[in-house]
């Protein structure tokens, strides 16, 4: 992802970060998950990404992002993240415990990203 669209990113969910931040907790809550991934598209095929729907987020750039919400016990059982990158990215995500955890889809393909609550 381009700097600049990752910025954009945290500049589009700022008025969105109560209901993020209740999905997120929903999934830990519930005993589903500690690792709560908030999954943000930007594209037409919403049915293939992973996860709930949770929202979605017009920009005035045209751009609509559909929000999932996931776990990575589903991104592992999906094979988006393999079996030796689990325990790195716990910790990497431990260590970002201040921020959404989100996996980014674009037209510049997918990646993890951490954007401060």
């Amino acid at each position: 992802m381009q700097p600049a669209n990752f910025l954009q990113l945290q500049t589009d969910i700022k008025a969105y970060h109560q209901p993020l931040q209740q999905a997120a907790e929903t999934v830990v809550d519930e005993k589903v998950s500690n690792y709560p991934i908030l999954v943000a598209y930007a594209g037409e095929d919403t049915d293939s990404i992973p996860g709930i729907f949770v929202l979605e987020i017009p920009t005035p750039r045209e751009l609509v992002w559909t929000i999932n919400i996931t776990t990575l016990e589903e991104l592992v059982a999906k094979q988006v993240v393999t079996q030796e990158k689990i325990d790195p990215f716990r910790k990497v995500y431990k260590d970002n415990d201040d921020s959404f955890c989100f996996l980014i889809f674009d037209e510049a393909g997918g990646r993890f990203a951490f954007i401060k609550r």
